[in-house]
């Protein structure tokens, strides 16, 4: 196999780790990232797995590989990803160079989004009364006697 040149030797000096897979099977960080905030979105959107794959037009395995990071999106999905979520395209790369993760994912989300979901849905059909009062019983439970 013929060396590299010196052009390709100083491009592979200047590659940041982490931004390419480390070796097969493994994302790339980037990846990795898209991939949290796209579970990160669809969780707060109240979306399932599969009701996110077939608005993309994917398999669901598909999709929960997107989200874990094994597969890369494709750029050509982004836009619809974007608007399928409500999100501005360049939503899925903010804090991307300033993550600094150690240990397994731990989504950026309450620790029961559904559960939640489920609770503001809801409270919305609450005249305000009746959420001024769940508010104040979920301060109550939750031991903060703040209003």
């Amino acid at each position: 196999m013929p060396e590299p040149g010196p052009g390709l030797a100083r491009a592979a000096a200047t590659l940041r780790p982490g931004l390419l897979p480390a070796g097969p099977g493994q994302a790339a960080s980037a990846d990795l990232h898209v991939g949290r905030k796209l579970r990160e979105a669809r969780i707060q959107r109240g979306l399932s797995l599969a009701e996110l794959a077939a608005a993309l037009g994917v398999s669901t395995a598909q999709a929960r590989k997107y989200e874990a990071g094994r597969n890369a999106i494709p750029a050509t999905r982004l836009p619809a990803l974007a608007a399928c979520l409500g999100v501005d395209l360049g939503w899925f790369f903010e804090g991307l160079h300033t993550e600094q993760r150690v240990g397994p994912y731990r989504p950026l989300l309450p620790t029961r989004p559904r559960m939640l979901l489920d609770l503001v849905r809801a409270s919305d059909a609450l005249p305000d009364a009746g959420l001024a009062a769940l508010c104040a019983a979920a301060r109550a439970f939750a031991g903060d006697a703040q209003g």
